[in-house]
């Protein structure tokens, strides 16, 4: 091999290694589903994704894109009305949730099957909370589906998931955004959707619009609530959870700088949008779009 084919050579290899991608997946509820429309268009860029993690419903898209379920979710999402919603959530109130997440565990068993995360093609990782030790506990192996169960119960919503000891509730407790976490090759790019990233516009009551809609979520669905406890309480509470987990999301970016973030403001869509979901996957496409055109021009 002359000169001239080993730069040939180490050229074809870098800008491979170059449009590899470590994705990060963020949670964020229903603004989640814009994790598809971001994941559409870097592929549609010629990226190539070997490597995910994520948290909450960055953890179920996350989860299903590796298991090759994407259709299969986007599918299901296109057809969510409210009544759907409430039957996957399986509302039973019990002491310490809303909903059992029973339904959701055999929707998601349904669609992946019993496949194991060590099984899966490309590396996979997924962040939940353990109430018990209070640490993060991270899924590199195990059953996919009981997983992202474990990732997405929402704390006093979802039942807590229970398993060898360990009492995990969702992942955005300690790491919404867990770029600490996934897999690293040489070479790769670190790509980010933030789907808890700060609002877009400032809040002249602070209780954005769609802060207002999730507290009215809650004041429906929560017992308590319905004894006469100002609507003014739960959107002061709902309000400081939002700037809390905007917070961890920022501290996760200055602690490990993601080559490519994408944002998805907190009020740009609300945490139970779910019969939104092809507005927000649209949304997600169009923002992920954007940030690739202005990483273009700045190296350009």
């Amino acid at each position: 091999m002359n000169i001239l084919d080993t730069f040939h050579s180490f050229l074809q290899r870098f800008r491979r290694s170059s449009m590899d991608v470590a994705l990060v997946l963020g949670g964020g509820g229903a603004r989640g589903f814009a994790h598809i429309g971001a994941i559409e268009a870097l592929q549609a860029h010629g990226y190539h994704i070997t490597s995910v993690a994520g948290t909450s419903m960055g953890a179920l898209v996350g989860g299903l894109f590796v298991a090759g379920k994407m259709e299969e979710l986007k599918t299901i999402a296109h057809r969510l009305t409210k009544m759907q919603m409430l039957k996957i959530m399986d509302v039973s109130p019990g002491l310490d949730h809303l909903a059992s997440g029973e339904r959701l565990l055999k929707e998601l068993r349904q669609i992946v099957g019993e496949v194991r995360i060590e099984d899966l093609p490309i590396p996979y990782a997924c962040v939940a909370s353990d109430i018990i030790s209070g640490q993060p506990y991270v899924f590199r192996e195990g059953e996919l589906a009981q997983a992202i169960r474990a990732s997405v119960s929402i704390p006093c919503f979802f039942k807590p998931v229970e398993i060898g000891g360990a009492l995990y509730v969702d992942g955005s407790v300690h790491d919404t955004l867990p770029l600490d976490v996934v897999s690293r090759k040489k070479g790769d790019l670190l790509v980010a959707v933030n789907a808890s990233a700060p609002d877009a516009y400032p809040q002249s009551n602070g209780a954005p619009a769609t802060t207002r809609e999730n507290s009215s979520f809650w004041m429906r669905w929560i017992p308590v609530m319905k004894s006469g406890l100002s609507s003014n309480y739960v959107r002061m509470a709902v309000r400081v959870a939002c700037l809390s987990v905007q917070n961890n999301t920022m501290m996760a970016e200055r602690l490990t700088p993601p080559d490519i973030l994408a944002d998805i403001p907190m009020d740009a869509f609300g945490l139970f949008d779910f019969t939104r979901a092809d507005e927000i996957i649209a949304y997600g496409r169009q923002v992920m779009e954007k940030t690739l055109k202005e990483k273009s021009f700045k190296k350009s």
